[in-house]
């Protein structure tokens, strides 16, 4: 019984004491979970609804600020709480065994620490040494956007931007960095790709790099500068879904008004009038019969275009209003471990010309999963859908000389609704009325080119994979291996139907109409069918290892990394006609074409690269950089030493001289202070593929033996020392922050000389000696130099009891360049020579006014027959008595703008936002004349009047010479019909309009409904905003004429302004 006691005893203590353990557990457990409170805070003091407050490392673990700022959640006292909120700096707070922690969120304005993207990697901003711009990526949706390089004119210092169209999915800039002439390379997160088909919604930042030394690293097609997009990628928290939404209308930014029936009428007169005054076969006025009469002028007005006249305004009837419309969702969010963003973009473009449409459905992931603590690993993926629908005609000409020389709008859609004269009606016998020009027989409809003419549709798939892994070495602090690679692939089908159709041209001698067929010749082969489809593929690798440690204030960043990329491309078409039924497009249906029945061409090249870059510093004080890249094109002879590799290194250095002893007594108001230099050489191989071989082309067939055989002869002479074109670039530069960032100020000067530039010669020897053989050699040379600075200021008030706050940036950028080496004649003129001479300049001559008098006319020298008066003056610049191609000089300025500037606006107050840009640009020239830069070719509708019996810009014909206006500042008004002059359309400076513009390129208004609303709801955020784009131009042009279209051709597409209504909703 004792035993047994004991027994119990025993057992009952352990219990006792097993129990205790676990109360005492649970006690420091309880102990070790403590409930943490709070409020959060702007810096104005005003409660933060909605903030995210995430326990860092415990998934599941956090909680939402409620209405009045206030949070609750569990959290151990080794713990640390994740504060995040949209527009704000995320915090990072340890809670070191506190219950209550009370936090001030900043805005996320720019700062020292900013972390920017450069080649291959990211740097904090403040230890950059070579010439970086930055921005966010919500900048860029400030505004109206449909695609990225639309908008980074004026955002960015050193970039400049040409609109060449206004065309659904073909409205994209042609965009330069610091007055280079060669486009820049586009890395879109860390491989090249375009931009083109990127949403603006999905990109978290933006950098330009301008100098050698952040440019570097790239080598390859690196010297015209790198433009680095970087897609969001996620972030620690809940899950937030977010949707922006858009719709709205677009029109032409800029175009001229025409005449209308009277006034062409009256005009008409006046110039057929002109031109039989100069013929002589009339004296005066008295003996003058109008081609129109006063009967004819109020059959126009009258209201019934049954009688065959009307008063119809066809550029308003062409160009009318189109819509665009925009949708994006995105779901973002991740824990410690895995961070994911997934965005889906649709947008659909309506273009203001009936039939052009653009729709795009784009899906973009990026997950980041770190699978322990040495291993990470990197998913992005992109898939992109487009669909484009024409007419059977193009809209028009590109206005920036990328289509050549020539009238590359002809027979567009642009030209033919400027070709119709006002005074006919829209149909005549339930057929659209044509005109006929002057100098062809070809009937000009723009309603038949838009509604009848078949059409051409575009269907584009495109992938793009990125796969990195990488891996921390637990046995080196700092030392990390990755291994990238890319997966592109693109396919574009196209299917184009030519149908034929009729039209009705009028007579205006008789008064009748003459029916007219399809100017193709698809009426007497029925329907044209052309199948197409294009291809292409790139694959980039990558390997890399980096270093980066910081010993004691010793700071040592290293990398090295090989690439090497893979693209093939290729293409195939199919061509028939008299194809029997439209609604059934098949080539099998047809007969095969006779000339080209099918054409394709298939290409494939291979680059590699090795790349390194040590940086170091000292105290983040003294900044210094040394990186370089080797790099390898097939395009040139690997059977010659040095030329198929390349070397291209750069090193730059700076100094933070706020961080000096001596500048203690400023750090007051003087945040930072960087002066910072570089020197760097980058290459390009921008050259026709075995240019360094003999190469053959086909001839005409020959009889041999009695067969008939295609032929081969030499097109082009060998060049086995063939390398690299080379540029190398110097830049010296400071930044300056002050008073709490308040005031930000940037400052460059740049030099790049650009030489061995890979050349198109021809043999230097006569004929027969094989002369008229082409080659290509390194051989030119030219510098591009200038300055670029910004001043940035940003602010906060309060007003009304509610923080008022603001910002406003300045950019500017001066660049110009210079022919330094060129093969010029030695026996030509100086004025003749291109060393000198501006790179974008061209041959022209040099006007002198118009002529005022016969006098005036028989004393001096003129090209070809006997001026009129009214005719343009040219100068006799080697006096010999005649206006020739020797008179003639390179003159002409860039038409493009050699100062750049750019103004961002924006502001904040109780829930409104408003955000403004304007962009200018000045020092540069339109030509009137578009793409004509090939001396005389009849002038174009801008500047020639009733240019092939076309309507014409009532700018010109109110203010041309003639009779009643003796002092009109354009030539002679006219039909084109003298038997003698009329030599106005020689590019000539008479044509070169001064380009300088100030535009109001974007404004937004916005709201945000006050979080008490939109909480209760459970909505994170919903603002609602208003935009425009290209809303108004301040410019000395013609009316009508667009500054940012640096070649006026006879039909484009202009530019368009658009206004567009949203909303943002986060939740």
């Amino acid at each position: 019984m004792e035993r047994l006691s004991k027994t119990r005893l025993l057992k009952l203590s352990k219990a006792f004491t097993l129990m205790f353990g676990m109360l005492f557990w649970t006690v420091l457990s309880t102990a070790a979970q403590n409930v943490v409170k709070g409020t959060v805070k702007d810096t104005s003091g005003d409660l933060l609804p909605g903030v995210s407050v995430q326990v860092s490392g415990v998934p599941g673990e956090g909680a939402i600020t409620d209405l009045n700022g206030s949070f609750s959640v569990k959290a151990s006292s080794k713990d640390e709480l994740v504060f995040s909120f949209v527009g704000m700096k995320q915090q990072r707070i340890k809670v070191n065994g506190r219950r209550v922690i009370n936090v001030t969120m900043q805005d996320e304005a720019s700062t020292l620490n900013d972390i920017v993207v450069v080649g291959y990697g990211s740097a904090k901003k403040q230890s950059l040494t070579g010439a970086v711009s930055a921005m966010r990526g919500d900048e860029l949706l400030k505004g109206p956007s449909t695609n990225v390089s639309s908008l980074l004119g004026g955002k960015l210092p050193g970039l400049s931007s040409v609109q060449t169209s206004g065309e659904p999915g073909d409205d994209q800039a042609s965009l330069r960095i610091r007055g280079s002439q060669y486009a820049p390379l586009y890395i879109v997160d860390g491989m090249p790709r375009s931009i083109s088909d990127v949403d603006p919604n999905d990109i978290e930042s933006v950098s330009v790099l301008k100098d050698g030394s952040a440019a570097a690293v790239y080598g390859l097609n690196a010297a015209g500068g790198v433009i680095i997009v970087t897609t969001k990628s996620g972030h620690k928290g809940k899950p937030q879904v977010s949707y922006n939404g858009q719709y709205g209308v677009s029109m032409n930014a800029n175009f001229p008004k025409f005449m209308n029936g009277p006034e062409f009428a009256y005009y008409y007169n006046m110039a057929d009038y002109m031109d039989k005054l100069a013929n002589g076969t009339v004296t005066s006025k008295a003996d003058y019969t109008p081609m129109f009469t006063k009967a004819n002028v109020e059959a126009m007005l009258n209201g019934d275009p049954t009688d065959g006249w009307d008063n119809v305004n066809y550029i308003d009837k062409v160009f009318g209003t189109g819509t665009n419309m925009k949708h994006n969702v995105s779901l973002q969010g991740g824990n410690e471990d895995v961070t994911y963003y997934v965005g889906g973009g649709f947008m659909n473009q309506k273009g203001n010309i009936d039939n052009f449409d653009y729709r795009r459905y784009n899906i973009r992931t990026n997950i980041t999963a770190k699978v322990n603590k040495d291993w990470t690993i990197k998913l992005g993926t992109v898939g992109t859908v487009t669909r484009k629908h024409t007419p059977g005609y193009a809209s028009g000409g590109a206005d920036d000389g990328s289509q050549g020389s020539g009238e590359v709008g002809w027979l567009s859609i642009g030209h033919q609704a400027i070709m119709m004269r006002p005074y006919l009606p829209e149909t005549n016998n339930g057929l659209y009325t044509a005109t006929i020009p002057n100098n062809s027989s070809v009937a000009y409809s723009p309603f038949a080119a838009i509604y009848n003419s078949g059409y051409k549709k575009t269907r584009g798939a495109e992938v793009n994979t990125n796969l990195s892994i990488e891996y921390a070495a637990p046995w080196l602090k700092g030392l990390k291996f990755k291994a990238t690679g890319s997966y592109d692939y693109l396919s574009s089908k196209s299917k184009n139907l030519d149908t034929p159709y009729q039209t009705y041209a009028k007579d205006l001698t008789s008064g009748a109409f003459v029916l007219q067929e399809d100017p193709r010749d698809v009426s007497t082969n029925l329907n044209h069918v052309a199948d197409g489809q294009y291809t292409t593929e790139q694959l980039v690798g990558q390997l890399s290892a980096e270093f980066s440690r910081k010993f004691g204030k010793h700071n040592v960043d290293a990398m090295l990394l090989v690439e090497g990329r893979d693209y093939k491309s290729s293409s195939m078409s199919a061509y028939a006609y008299k194809v029997p039924f439209a609604e059934l497009p098949e080539l099998s249906l047809g007969t095969a074409v006779k000339d080209g029945p099918i054409s394709g061409y298939s290409g494939h090249t291979r680059t590699a690269g090795y790349v390194f870059r040590l940086k170091y510093d000292y105290a983040d004080t003294y900044l210094a950089e040394f990186s370089g890249r080797y790099d390898g094109s097939y395009k040139f002879s690997g059977n010659v030493s040095g030329k198929r590799w390349g070397f291209f290194p750069s090193f730059s250095a700076g100094w933070r001289i706020s961080n000096e002893k001596f500048m203690q007594s400023t750090h007051s108001w003087l945040n930072d202070l960087k002066v910072r230099g570089s020197i760097g050489l980058l290459g390009n191989d921008d050259v026709t593929a075995y240019s360094f071989l003999s190469t053959y082309s086909f001839g005409a067939n020959r009889v041999i033996g009695g067969n008939t055989v295609s032929s081969l002869y030499t097109s082009g002479v060998p060049n086995p020392n063939l390398s690299w074109a080379k540029t190398r670039s110097s830049n010296i530069g400071f930044d300056a922050t002050l008073w709490d960032g308040k005031l930000g100020l940037s400052f460059d000067w740049f030099y790049n000389l650009n030489y061995d530039i890979l050349t198109y010669m021809g043999g230097d020897k006569a004929p027969s000696m094989g002369g008229y053989y082409t080659t290509y050699a390194n051989y030119n040379r030219y510098c591009n130099y200038g300055i670029e600075w910004t001043v940035s200021h940003r602010n906060k008030f309060n007003l009304g009891g509610k923080p008022f706050r603001y910002s406003a940036s300045f950019n500017m950028t001066w660049a110009t360049n210079k022919w330094l080496r060129y093969p010029d004649d030695p026996n030509t003129q100086e004025w003749r020579k291109v060393v000198g001479t501006d790179v974008d300049a061209y041959y022209i001559w040099i006007a002198d006014g118009l002529y005022r008098s016969e006098e005036e006319i028989t004393n001096s020298a003129w090209y070809g027959s006997r001026p009129n008066v009214g005719d343009i003056k040219y100068k006799d610049l080697n006096g010999d008595g005649v206006i020739d191609e020797q008179d003639r000089g390179r003159f002409g300025r860039s038409n493009r703008p050699k100062i750049m500037a750019g103004l961002n606006l924006s502001a904040s107050w109780n829930g409104f936002d408003f955000n403004a840009q304007f962009t200018g640009g000045f020092k540069f020239d339109v030509s009137l004349l578009g793409t004509y830069y090939n001396g005389y070719d009849d002038n174009t509708v801008w500047s020639q009047t009733f240019k092939e019996g076309a309507n014409s810009p009532l700018w010109l014909v109110q203010d041309s010479y003639s009779e009643d206006n003796p002092n009109g500042k354009y030539p002679r008004i006219t039909l084109n019909t003298t038997s003698h002059g009329g030599d106005n359309g020689l590019a000539s400076s008479f044509w070169n309009k001064k380009g300088d513009y100030v535009r109001l390129k974007t404004l937004q208004f916005g709201y945000t409904l006050p979080k008490v609303w939109t909480m209760a709801i459970g909505i994170q955020t919903i603002r609602l905003y208003v935009e425009g784009s290209n809303l108004f131009t301040i410019d000395s042009l013609p009316t009508g004429v667009d500054p940012e279209s640096p070649r006026v051709n006879n039909g484009y597409y202009p530019q368009q302004r658009t206004f567009m209504g949203g909303i943002n909703v986060t939740f």
